[in-house]
């Protein structure tokens, strides 16, 4: 951990104990009761030290994302293979080598709309990589469907270390490959958002068009921290093309690097694009290389090392990598919010003194009256959080309805404007005579396999394939914008409801706080806009939930395809069923049609791929929605979680507050003056340590001036 880190730590520990429950500290009488921002400030400890050097590992399908995680380490940590090596999220941590390898489990939602967080199982690490790598059969299920059934409920995997790496607070994410477009998005919400540093990996050939989408949807505009790494150089032959496959890499992450003026930030794209082999580094590192012919490692002496390590080309990465780990280039933000917890502890811990001095002043006399007064708005604070609660739930089933009916709708819009849409369809396909002759010929011909003619038909399909695919992903996306005012209007009621509630909670405090100190204190809360972005997780695209139900985007084309073929398929063959002759007759027939200016059998089989592909929509639509749905009720009760959980936390504070300014006011041992002197130290020692710390991680004295009681 660096000095910063180390210092943020001790600041954040420091107030924590400043603020919390009561107890004698190197000869002071700490705590003020304020368990919320204690635990506020302990939460930011456990950033530090658990995620703050969190570097995520992506990249698809065996670009050599595990075999750079063990290079990075400078042992074989993960499994690495010829096949996909890591099916599930995996994070490394520092810890001791143990053996066990904990597996989580998904949250699940209930019948009743409640969430049961998911179990924790603990394998060993043989075990974990016998059963958590990808065999021949989970590549031939996810070519199919684009999952793998058996890792379907399993969320992430974590691993412990004792290597010198990861003792200095980093952690390591070793993720699965993108062509799971779900597992991207997750990622880059959820880990990748949080992570200090990323290393987008790419086999020898390069970036492939998935990998393109995904830089244009999520790293555009590059802050810096996103390394993008062509490993594998060692596969390819000569200087020259080493070169050539680096220039194809820079041009294909560029709108990464792109500035407000639409130059290229050359200087950070140095920095941050990088050839390399990790699998001649791992070897150099072990000081031993795997021997084909024996099928087995093999020792290398430190010469041969040393020479595959200069031809990994490795350490100006790794170097690069460094250094962005322990400078302010990625920390700036993430040390800014942790002050700014430190800062919102003290301007409590102020309030919080200032009530109580109140009361002391007033000879402790808190009336009978008064005391009933604060339990019924006590009361009333419970009844507003479990009205809220039931807002946060009302919000869930309202989102999920009105979702799922804009979907489905989009989806039959495809067919509503159908007569009209083909038109324009018809004007972009160019198919004659020789097409049609070709298409029909290539289905007969007893001269090549069957898997040979479908692959003929399906080239030649190519077409259809691509204006149907376009089209329906483009209708659907049309109809969410020309209805974008539905599902706005979703959002703001449903927000509108949680923030009434959430309002009326504050509100309720600060009639508390007016009840105790005889101050009058601000009530209105803030509104929050949460939901639009827990639709952008759950949802991103409208034609992305129907994208998803050929297994990710990245399957959707072969998904229109095999739709296109299907329905095609049938078509001809009804037409080709008196042999031969009957191809002659129906090509004449079309010959005749198409000098006429008309083109039938182009507006048929675009029908037809047409309604094949809606089908098979339709057929998968549910299951997506159902996910889709679990998604928004997972991410709604996290939100529900974290906001009535503050406030319930706040009110079991209040009500300890209560009692114990009952307890000193029945104490006659209690000494008003002396619990002003305690509290004045700990509110100047916060202060004290804010303005140090301030200094010490920025550089800079802090200028502002904190609230005194």
């Amino acid at each position: 951990m660096n000095k910063k880190n180390t210092r943020l730590v001790s600041t954040l520990n420091h107030a924590a104990a400043l603020v919390g429950v009561r107890q004698s500290q190197n000869g002071m009488e700490t705590g003020l009761g304020l368990t919320l921002q204690r635990d506020r400030c302990l939460e930011e400890v456990r950033t530090i030290t658990d995620g703050l050097f969190r570097v995520v590992i992506m990249g698809t399908f065996t670009s050599g994302k595990s075999t750079l995680v063990n290079a990075l380490l400078g042992n074989c940590i993960l499994p690495e293979s010829a096949l996909p090596s890591t099916a599930i999220l995996t994070f490394i941590q520092y810890g001791c080598d143990e053996d066990d390898v904990e597996i989580h489990y998904k949250d699940t939602v209930n019948a009743d709309g409640s969430v049961t967080a998911g179990r924790v199982e603990y394998v060993s690490k043989q075990d974990f990589v016998d059963t958590y790598q990808y065999t021949n059969a989970d590549n031939e299920e996810f070519a199919q469907t684009g999952s793998v059934a058996r890792f379907k409920d399993v969320a992430y995997s974590i691993v412990r270390c004792s290597l010198p790496l990861m003792a200095d607070g980093v952690n390591i994410v070793d993720s699965p490959g993108l062509e799971d477009k779900a597992v991207a998005t997750e990622l880059a919400l959820d880990i990748a958002a949080k992570a200090q540093a990323i290393v987008y990996l790419c086999g020898e050939r390069g970036f492939a068009e998935a990998d393109r989408e995904y830089f244009q949807e999520h790293f555009k505009g590059n802050p810096g921290n996103v390394f993008f790494v062509l490993n594998k150089i060692d596969n390819i032959a000569s200087d020259v093309q080493r070169e050539q496959a680096m220039e194809r890499v820079r041009n294909d992450v560029k709108v990464c690097f792109t500035k407000a003026d639409s130059s290229i930030d050359e200087v950070l794209m140095q920095k941050r694009v990088f050839g390399l082999s990790a699998l001649l580094a791992i070897d150099a590192r072990r000081g031993m290389t795997f021997d084909e012919d024996l099928q087995r490692d093999v020792v290398i002496d430190k010469d041969k090392a040393a020479l595959k390590m200069q031809r990994s080309q490795f350490i100006p990465f790794e170097q690069a990598l460094r250094e962005f780990l322990t400078t302010d280039e990625r920390c700036t933000a993430q040390y800014t919010k942790m002050f700014r917890t430190m800062l919102d502890t003290y301007n409590d811990a102020v309030e919080k003194v200032r009530e109580d001095r109140a009361i002391y002043e007033r000879n402790g006399q808190l009336s009978a009256e008064k005391q009933d007064e604060c339990l019924r708005i006590i009361g009333e604070i419970e009844t507003g959080l479990s009205a809220t609660e039931t807002s946060f739930d009302n919000c869930t089933l309202k989102l999920q309805n009105t979702l799922a009916m804009l979907i489905r709708n989009a989806v039959d819009s495809v067919d509503s404007t159908w007569e009209v849409d083909l038109e324009t369809l018809h004007e972009k396909i160019r198919f004659g005579m020789r097409d049609y002759l070709s298409l029909a010929l290539s289905n007969i011909n007893v001269f090549k396999s069957k898997e040979a003619r479908e692959e003929d038909i399906k080239r030649l399909l190519q077409p259809f394939s691509e204006i149907i695919a376009d089209h329906i992903a483009g209708k659907i996306d049309q109809f969410m914008e020309n209805n974008r005012a539905v599902l706005d209007n979703a959002i703001r009621e449903a927000e509108q409801s949680v923030n009434t509630n959430l309002n009326n909670v504050s509100g309720l405090f600060s009639q508390l706080g007016n009840v105790l100190t005889e101050m009058p204190q601000m009530g209105k809360g803030k509104d929050q806009d949460w939901l639009q972005a827990i639709i952008s997780y759950c949802v991103g695209d409208a034609s992305a939930i129907v994208k998803n139900c050929a297994g990710g985007r990245t399957a959707w084309m072969e998904f229109i395809r095999k739709a296109v073929f299907n329905g095609v398929w049938q078509w001809l063959v009804i037409q080709i069923v008196t042999g031969g002759w009957g191809i002659v007759i129906c090509a004449l027939i079309e010959w005749m049609q198409i000098k006429n200016g008309k083109n039938e059998m182009v507006d048929r089989m675009l029908t037809e791929s047409k309604n094949v592909a809606l089908k098979e929509i339709h057929n998968k639509l549910d299951d997506r929605l159902h996910d889709m749905n679990v998604n928004i009720a997972i991410k709604v009760n996290e939100v529900k979680d974290a906001k009535c959980g503050d406030a319930r936390q706040r009110l079991a504070d209040e009500r300890n507050h209560l009692a114990e300014i009952e307890r000193n006011m029945r104490d006659n041992a209690f000494n008003a003056g002396q619990e002003k002197e305690r509290t004045d130290h700990i509110i100047e020692a916060l202060a004290q340590e804010i303005r140090t710390c301030h200094e010490d991680v920025f550089g800079l004295p802090y200028t502002e001036a904190l609230q005194t009681v």
